[in-house]
């Protein structure tokens, strides 16, 4: 890899290390590996509280001209990211986490693939894996996309060829700068996301995968391979995220309202089922709060277009224990 000389740099990646020393050379080593030349790493300890992380983060830095590292005290995801992002000189902005690794390929495919199609955001497929295990294909399509905010929003709402997840996407770092991540969120990509989709001109999306997203126990995202980790604290701010997205969402794109309501009643109904069939006593408020929903919402999602045949199987549950 050649280093990048230009003080504007096309792509700055930003990754946050937190208390992860056993994965972050992988991450941190993929990128420097990447084929596109002309980036910059924001490396931010982000209040690490163990003894290796931050001297491990000074190690990968050192010598790198472009490289630069950030220290902070604390360990809020959301200001972070907004510290790297102040930081950031590059026109677009990935994020790749420290505990994940992109494919040598990835920044020269989302960038031409931006530059192709004039777009504010592109992303491409991706890979799971649960630590221990081979990767699994996450996204993968065969066709490319190139969307409007409606059609990009119905599509990470709809999670079938992408998520709410900022990896893997290269975003303008213009929209970004419009939507800095929240203080006060643990799960900054739902909150923020949403907001960069409405309001790029254009997203253009490949299915090839090209990054890896790793499984572990340490995830901030564990619960989604482990039930059991779902917590009262957990679920409060997921509600509040996805009620808060709804309400953005409807006044932002009032034409796919319906489709943007339908997507909060299936995200409670399934909460609601995993703390049932879990027996998740600790989660009874937050039950609670699911069936005041579903119990509102009535009949009104069982004859629309998206709901899944699983949902009536949930349905079914919900009318049997509410």
């Amino acid at each position: 890899m050649t280093a990048n000389t230009s003080a504007s740099p096309e792509i700055s990646v930003v990754m946050l290390a937190f208390n992860r020393p056993q994965y972050i050379t992988r991450a941190f080593e993929s990128v420097l590996a990447q084929t596109f030349s002309n980036f910059e790493i924001i490396l931010v300890n982000n209040g690490s509280t163990d003894k290796e992380t931050n001297p491990l983060c000074r190690k990968l830095a050192e010598g790198r001209t472009n490289v630069k590292l950030l220290q902070r005290t604390d360990s809020n995801i959301g200001k972070g990211r907004n510290t790297a992002l102040e930081a950031a000189q590059g026109k677009y902005i990935v994020y790749v986490d420290d505990d994940d690794y992109a494919a040598p390929e990835l920044l020269e495919f989302l960038y031409k693939l931006a530059r192709d199609y004039d777009a504010g955001i592109s992303f491409c497929g991706s890979y799971k894996q649960i630590e221990g295990n081979a990767p699994e294909i996450q996204f993968e399509f065969d066709k490319r996309f190139v969307m409007t905010p409606e059609e990009a929003v119905y599509e990470i709402l709809e999670r079938k060829i992408t998520n709410s997840a900022l990896t893997p996407k290269l975003l303008s770092r213009d929209l970004c700068a419009r939507f800095p991540f929240p203080d006060d969120s643990k799960y900054d990509d739902i909150a923020v996301s949403y907001k960069l989709f409405a309001s790029a001109d254009r997203i253009a999306a490949d299915g090839k995968p090209l990054y890896t997203f790793l499984r572990h126990g340490g995830n901030n995202s564990g619960f989604t391979n482990n039930d059991n980790q779902l917590n009262p604290r957990q679920l409060e701010e997921y509600f509040r995220v996805y009620r808060e997205r709804t309400t953005w969402l409807c006044k932002k794109l009032p034409s796919i309202t319906e489709y943007i309501n339908y997507s909060e009643w299936s995200f409670l109904l399934s909460m609601y089922r995993k703390i049932t069939i879990n027996n998740l006593t600790h989660c009874e408020s937050q039950r609670s709060y699911c069936a005041a929903y579903l119990e509102n919402a009535g009949e009104r999602y069982t004859k629309s277009p998206w709901i899944k045949d699983f949902e009536f199987d949930y349905l079914k549950l919900y009318k049997e224990t509410k």
